[in-house]
């Protein structure tokens, strides 16, 4: 038999080789919200090699931090009730099942973060400016935000103290005295990523660039009295996704999931801003790609203002590549493409200049605006091809 700490301390030690033998067949149990906090208080230290009873087993950290993860997450989603299950998605979707968990369904009427309180809007007639200054309470507010969780980490480096302080932070924006406890499950993962990079990896990801591309996201989701809707807010956690990487992507996606469309609105509230002008943000710009479809091809790569596509079966045994704008009927404002065969041979190209709706079949010269462009090969093989987008002159 392996010793035990001495007697430095008191703690009630769990048995390692006990719980491994032990079932993991889940059950529901009646729980308060008072007493899932006194649970939840203690949860952490099932995460300590010190608080087993030490055997001739060697005890797996791993296992025991996964051990204690679940139980975070468990407690946090909860088991309501009304007999019915919840959960969030790994994208952050609301769900319920009343089978047991079965079967799921989208569930946003019952969202806990869709009964956050709303705040009016800014005064003001709407207009540009009023949403220019929206977006820029946001950006500040969350830059406060970060500076917070920056002194927390430094301060308690523990997972629950750095939740306790992003759902402290969504009360206030949510309007409410406190966030139910469910929606703590969406910060898991920040959490403990958090911890691991500390306050100087939070200060290197989250930065004044950062900041001001996230506060252009938001203000070209908003309408002009600097609110979003459900589905513009949805269309903002897909923008966050795809601009950012790392831990920027995590921090901004996981906040702005975890306060709803109602919590962003009431955040652009918070503030000062005088900020009327946010042309710079360039949300028309044809290097988002907000309008352009592809009919033909696999996206292999995308950034601001550039695609990469392979190729995919256009039938009759063609390869093709193809893309199209039809957002704008009468095909004025569109982009200026111009395009590279990185590999494969094109037997036809065939483009629709705007303004016009009958075909050109050939080559285009280099930025030709377009509304449509395809290339094929009509002897099934296959191409990869590169496009470059920029603003018609």
């Amino acid at each position: 038999m392996k010793k035990n700490p001495r007697d430095t301390y008191k703690a009630q030690l769990l048995n390692y080789d006990t719980l491994l033998l032990a079932s993991d067949e889940e059950c529901c149990y009646s729980l308060s919200e008072r007493e899932v906090q006194i649970i939840m208080a203690f949860i952490e230290y099932t995460a300590w090699k010190t608080r087993y009873i030490a055997t001739e087993t060697e005890i797996d950290g791993n296992l025991i931090e996964r051990w204690s993860g679940n139980l975070a997450r468990k407690l946090m989603g909860g088991c309501c009730p009304d007999n019915d299950l919840h959960r969030f998605t790994e994208g952050g979707v609301y769900q319920s099942s009343s089978d047991g968990g079965e079967t799921w369904i989208d569930d946003p009427e019952d969202d806990p973060r869709n009964d956050y309180i709303q705040a009016p809007p800014l005064p003001g007639e709407p207009s540009d400016g009023k949403r220019c200054a929206a977006a820029d309470n946001v950006r500040d507010l969350f830059e406060q935000y970060r500076d917070n969780l920056i002194e927390i980490v430094g301060v308690t480096p523990a997972l629950l103290a750095i939740i306790a302080g992003i759902l402290a932070f969504i009360g206030v924006i949510a309007g409410i005295s406190g966030v139910g406890i469910g929606v703590g499950v969406l910060f898991l993962s920040m959490a403990a990523e958090m911890i691991q990079i500390g306050g100087t990896g939070i200060t290197a990801a989250i930065t004044f660039t950062a900041l001001e591309n996230f506060r252009c996201l938001v203000y070209c989701r908003m309408n002009e009295d600097g609110e979003l809707t459900y589905d513009e807010w949805q269309g903002l956690l897909g923008d966050v996704a795809s601009h950012f990487s790392g831990f920027a992507e995590t921090f901004f996606y996981q906040t702005v999931n975890g306060m709803g469309y109602i919590g962003v609105n009431n955040a652009a509230t918070i503030g000062a801003s005088t900020a009327d002008d946010c042309d710079e943000c360039l949300c028309e710009d044809c290097s988002n790609l907000e309008n352009w479809e592809v009919i033909f091809g696999t996206i292999l790569e995308q950034s601001a203002g550039y695609l990469r596509l392979s190729s995919t079966d256009a039938g009759s045994g063609n390869q093709a590549v193809r893309l199209a704008n039809y957002n704008d009927p009468s095909h004025l404002e569109c982009c200026a493409v111009t395009y590279n065969i990185i590999s494969g041979v094109a037997t036809n190209q065939a483009y629709y200049a705007c303004g016009s709706s009958d075909p050109t079949f050939s080559v285009p010269p280099a930025e030709t605006c377009m509304y449509d462009i395809n290339v094929t090969n009509v002897f099934s093989a296959a191409m990869e091809i590169e496009f470059f987008f920029t603003e018609c002159e």
